[in-house]
């Protein structure tokens, strides 16, 4: 008989009440496996009392280096029922980089996923904390997973405040000195609201898949929105077009979260069928900028089922555009990312940090309740970042008479060029690029050059069999967008790398035209 929850004020409250309630409704699948809402209230409360029998409490600081298992899931709950600190270390950076971020975070404990192979292991042996476990056994460690089965699913005394810092998440650096975005409880009321309004848009059974990594903040939110929201949460290991497709079809999914590079892969998908999937209701995208030939081609083949988000780590939602403001028949609406999320604002601001008029480009601020604390243990990254409650996002764009955001570039992705060092924004040349029938993606990225400064260099990914005149291409760039866009270089490529977070990598791409060394391996794919 497990223990009820005590009321704590934060999201905890409504979402132990959905676990105490979820009795043997499926809480997740994740491979041959289903576990029950009962088993996963059980999971949380056991691996609250594990780590509170080694010593945590309030404000110690886990990290957590996992996978898409239930587990990684119920031990996120677990450690907000602490009232400790959850920091997620995600798979991209190098080792030393993970060390020193981990360093940075002050940490009690570290809780790694074997399957992640020998360098979860290196990274087990060289991070300065007391306690290191494991999820199954290893040769490093505690296995957190048999001790969890021997504990009591008694809830420990637990103070847990509003205000409280619960959830760091990396967003960068250089070597030794990440930033770290911080959340307090509050960010998760916004996720109580969103739960509510899913299931008023979907009454019937959720069936919610879940391809981004649950330590990453897009895959993080979508697990713990579904469960407030008393859906089934189906977890892939990692995004692999047809198995994903199958996995559709199989579990009668209703909705899922992707990024555009997964998007583009499950439509180019030789197994996706041609009038979607019955059961889908909903397919939540954003991450990075989408194009809007391949937004048109998927509402083609899924239905009216596409709801945009634009986010930061530091601002996980900022705007949403809902299915209905997609309209094919209107251009327009499939470039913009919507409208300010309630309790959300948004300003276009030069560099001043004046408000410019409508239609006019500027860099993207915003305040409300879902921004940011800060950066942890950094109050001058934090000063840069937020001045009188609004965050400078970096991002470019403008705003129409409407509210609509429209967003142009990122500010650090922009290329000047020319004689009088203009802007080109990339995501209007990768946008048109992408439209053109006989290619498939496309990236533009700004390379050294002697005269301007920078140049524009393409990346393009031509469709399979099409005949690609590079210089054909150029012509239309220059026609559609002035000389001011066009290439000095182009480059045919197979496919485009991305990280592990499913953007496009134009740090490797930009590697490969400067020598410089990447950021990742100049390869395809999405893990």
């Amino acid at each position: 008989m497990t223990q009820q929850a005590i009321a704590t004020g934060t999201y905890l409250d409504h979402l132990l009440t959905a676990l105490a309630a979820g009795g043997d409704h499926e809480a997740f699948v994740h491979r041959d496996r289903r576990v029950t809402y009962a088993q996963t209230h059980d999971g949380v409360l056991r691996l609250a009392r594990v780590l509170h029998d080694r010593g945590l409490r309030k404000g110690d600081g886990v990290a957590v280096f996992v996978g898409n298992r239930p587990e990684a899931v119920q031990l996120q709950i677990a450690v907000h029922l602490l009232g400790c600190r959850l920091v997620f270390v995600p798979p991209e950076p190098g080792q030393s980089e993970l060390a020193a971020f981990i360093a940075q975070a002050d940490v009690r404990a570290f809780v790694f996923d074997p399957t992640f192979g020998r360098r979860a292991v290196e990274l087990a042996e060289s991070v300065p904390v007391a306690d290191v476990l494991s999820f199954g056994r290893s040769s490093v460690g505690e296995d957190l997973t048999a001790l969890a089965a021997a504990a009591s699913p008694q809830l420990p005394d637990i103070q847990v405040g509003r205000e409280d810092i619960v959830t760091l998440l990396y967003t960068g650096g250089t070597t030794g000195r990440s930033k770290m975005v911080t959340h307090l409880h509050r960010y998760y009321d916004g996720l109580v609201a969103a739960a509510s309004r899913r299931k008023g848009d979907s009454p019937g059974p959720q069936r919610f898949l879940v391809c981004t990594l649950v330590t990453h903040s897009s895959g993080h939110v979508a697990a713990i929105t579904g469960l407030l929201a008393g859906g089934t949460m189906i977890l892939a290991d990692e995004f692999d077009a047809g198995k994903v497709l199958a996995i559709m079809d199989r579990e009668r999914v209703t909705g899922m979260v992707l990024v555009p590079p997964m998007l583009y892969e499950l439509l180019d998908h030789p197994a996706c069928p041609p009038n979607g999937f019955p059961t889908l209701t909903r397919i939540h995208y954003g991450g990075a900028a989408t194009a809007p030939t391949r937004l048109r081609q998927a509402i083609e083949r899924f239905g009216p089922v596409m709801r945009q988000s634009y986010g930061l780590t530091e601002v996980p939602v900022i705007t949403i555009l809902e299915p209905a403001e997609h309209d094919p028949a209107r251009p327009q609406t499939l470039r913009t990312c919507g409208r300010p999320l309630p309790g959300m604002a948004v300003e276009v601001r030069d560099e001043a940090g004046t408000v410019v008029p409508t239609g006019s480009v500027g860099e993207v601020h915003v305040s409300g309740f879902f921004v940011m604390a800060g950066y942890w243990n950094d109050p001058t990254a934090t000063r840069d970042a937020i001045h009188n409650g609004w965050l400078n996002t970096g991002d470019l764009g403008y705003q129409d008479e409407d509210g609509y955001l429209y967003l142009v570039d990122r500010s650090k992705d922009v290329i000047v060029t020319g004689l009088t060092s203009d802007n080109v924004y990339s995501r209007l040349l990768d946008d048109f690029l992408a439209a053109q029938p006989e290619v498939r993606q496309a990236a533009a990225v700004g390379v050294p050059d002697e005269r301007f400064g920078e140049a524009v260099h393409l990346f393009v990914v031509p469709v399979p069999g099409a005949q690609l005149d590079l210089a054909d291409l150029r012509s239309r760039v220059v026609d559609e967008l002035g000389p001011l866009y066009e290439p000095r270089g182009m480059s045919i490529v197979g496919e485009l790398p991305v990280t592990r977070m499913g953007k496009i990598d134009k740090k490797a791409l930009r590697a490969t035209v400067t020598g410089a060394a990447p950021s990742q391996p100049l390869s395809g794919g999405t893990r």
